[in-house]
């Protein structure tokens, strides 16, 4: 059976036909890849900078708007630059060096998209499955008795995510008061959509929205259900004002 060995010329290896191929249709793609985001991206900015020096008002940043819509004819443009660079690059390029930059770009590329979704992946908050979000409930005791059909008139509330500041899914539960010890009990309820630590609860009276008692709640980054509420917490800064929370799996 005849063995493949490769062939020596002049003390240099014959490259494979195929390899050099592939590496040319690589740093063809990727030459006009290029130069079509570097027109899109001149086209951008070139036209925000001539309208800007023309004196033209950027009402609502309708400026920008008109220039993104200008970028796809700089990509075009740029394709066809690239299209035309590129032949010629091929041309005139030595198969070692259109064998390392094809491949080598390539795996540049690939690093790069793939270092981009590692990234996405460490950093999206380790979310739950939609619908398998724990449900924390929150009880809220005042210094004071209030009417438990005014409490959603007075009473505000809000719930974020240590992740990206995002503001959880929240509403009242029902009932949504109750009195114990002659001082009402509001009761509300939150989605715990990340596995991070840090959620913060914000209750306030409408329509003072800038002035609001704010905890951060203390749960673990993965909370596990549990059976009752815990124990009463004080706040700290509002005198007479108390929290408890219990997680549930529906």
């Amino acid at each position: 059976m005849p063995v493949c060995r490769p062939l020596v010329v002049t003390g240099q290896i014959v490259l494979s036909s195929p390899m050099v191929a592939i590496a040319k249709v690589l740093l063809f793609l990727q030459i006009v890849i290029i130069a079509a985001a570097v027109g899109a991206v001149v086209a951008f900015l070139g036209l925000l900078l001539v309208a800007g020096l023309s004196g033209a008002d950027d009402v609502n940043g309708g400026l920008a708007m008109g220039a993104a819509g200008f970028a796809p004819v700089g990509a075009l443009v740029g394709a066809a630059l690239g299209v035309w660079l590129a032949w010629r690059m091929i041309a005139r390029t030595s198969n070692a060096v259109i064998l390392g930059a094809g491949y080598g770009l390539a795996l540049l590329a690939g690093g790069a998209v793939g270092g981009w979704f590692f990234y996405q992946e460490m950093t999206d908050g380790n979310p739950y499955a939609t619908g398998a979000e724990p449900t924390v409930l929150i009880e809220w005791r005042l210094p004071e008795m209030v009417r438990h059909d005014w409490v959603d008139r007075i009473f505000r509330f809000t719930m974020r995510s240590s992740y990206m500041d995002w503001t959880l899914s929240r509403g009242w539960d029902e009932p949504r008061a109750r009195d114990e010890d002659a001082r009402t009990i509001l009761r509300m309820y939150a989605k715990i959509r990340w596995r991070v630590s840090g959620r913060v609860f914000q209750l306030w009276r409408a329509p003072a929205h800038d002035d609001r008692i704010t905890v951060d709640l203390g749960l673990p980054r993965d909370p596990r259900p549990t059976q009752h509420y815990g124990p009463w917490q004080e706040v700290e800064g509002a005198p007479g004002h108390a929290y408890r929370t219990r997680i549930i799996v529906e």
